[in-house]
């Protein structure tokens, strides 16, 4: 039997997922009771969906105006129309697999790379920065909210421990990046190197990809120590982003239960909703996994898990819309051709590439 070949298996394995993902979700919306749930999307009427709406297109907006500002402040200045298309690409892509924070970064960087002649590594330091400081906005909310979940007499003892290590573990990364990055200490290129060695095969590849990683790490370090004004207005944006997603509990269960939650009660929804994106995003969407989870983690709001699912599929309408915009968006640029005329690109700057490095160049 031939084998399957390797895009075929990954659609495969992504159909199981959505075909999982959606009958956990039939399974909740039948165990909750799905007349409870519409009736309450039903009770946002207009008005309250047209401000989840605003919540949804606000943050995302806010996100793609900071990389926007990124890629200003290392002379890539395209049209916010170009920018914001590949920003919305990316999001769709990051929305449709299996996780919530990362996973359409190579659409970002293959899109503007097609419109722009800035190098390669200058384009995806650009993104890096924007996680990195997106990354770090999140840890603010999330290290308030982890403070009132130890605080709290709700939170059991085992949910306060999870907590505390994924409050934790997001920290240590984002301060290593920072650290990094600021510095321009070189860990990754050092560490993409150092695994070459055991592999003689490998080495000369890992010494390729650990000398890309090198000039990406010096341009993310250009922009911390040349751009920070730059770097100040996109923390900004990002934070504004996060206040966003911060209100979006506040938001739905104003207009769809009249429920006014205080700040401890946010921060403790909304930190446990990024380690939701974090770890159980495995399904298209979330869809099915977060419904789920999310019944649990609003228990501890005495939020019944009708407006739980309720909460959860009202913005996910809103983010499905927005991911079809940025699926049409990569779609009508040809992301096949776009890859394919870059790779000829690399290949006509960079004629020798295949061939191994000069002996001068090893040694260095």
């Amino acid at each position: 039997m031939a084998p399957v070949k390797k895009p075929l298996r990954k659609g495969l394995s992504y159909a199981l997922s959505a075909v999982v993902g959606f009958g956990l979700l039939g399974g909740i919306l039948y165990y909750t009771g799905w007349r409870g749930v519409l009736e309450q999307m039903r009770d946002l009427d207009w008005d309250g969906m047209m401000a989840v709406a605003a919540t949804v297109v606000l943050g995302v907006t806010a996100a793609g105006v900071s990389w926007w500002i990124i890629l200003r402040s290392y002379g890539i200045r395209l049209s916010f129309l170009i920018v914001g298309g590949s920003w919305l690409s990316s999001y769709a892509v990051t929305y449709l697999t299996p996780s919530m924070y990362f996973g359409g970064e190579p659409i970002r960087a293959i899109l503007i790379a097609d419109r722009s002649r800035a190098p390669a590594t200058r384009v995806v330091a650009t993104i890096v920065v924007e996680r990195v400081i997106g990354g770090l906005s999140l840890i603010i909310f999330v290290l308030i909210g982890t403070a009132c979940a130890l605080a709290s007499s709700e939170v059991p003892p085992s949910q306060k421990r999870v907590v505390l290590a994924g409050a934790a573990f997001v920290a240590l990364w984002i301060g290593m990046g920072l650290l990094n990055f600021a510095g321009n200490f070189k860990w990754i290129s050092r560490a993409t190197r150092w695994l070459g060695r055991p592999i003689p095969r490998g080495r000369v590849w890992f010494e390729r990809a650990a000398l890309k990683v090198s000039e990406t790490e010096d341009e993310i370090h250009h922009a911390f120590a040349n751009h920070r004004r730059a770097i100040l207005l996109v923390f900004v944006f990002q934070m504004l982003a996060s206040f966003f997603a911060f209100m979006r509990p506040q938001v739905f269960f104003h207009f769809s239960a009249g429920r006014t939650f205080d700040f401890s009660q946010l921060s403790l929804l909304f930190t446990l909703n990024i380690f939701l994106g974090m770890f159980l995003w495995i399904t298209p969407g979330g869809v099915g996994m977060s419904e789920a989870a999310l019944i649990g983690i609003y228990k501890l709001v005495n939020v019944g898990k009708e407006g739980a699912v309720a909460f959860s599929l009202s913005y996910k309408c809103v983010e499905f819309a927005v991911v079809a915009i940025g699926v049409s968006y990569m779609l009508n640029r040809g992301i096949g051709r776009i890859v394919r005329s870059l790779k000829e690109r690399s290949q006509s700057e960079h004629p020798a590439e295949g061939a191994p490095p000069s002996a001068p160049a090893q040694g260095s």
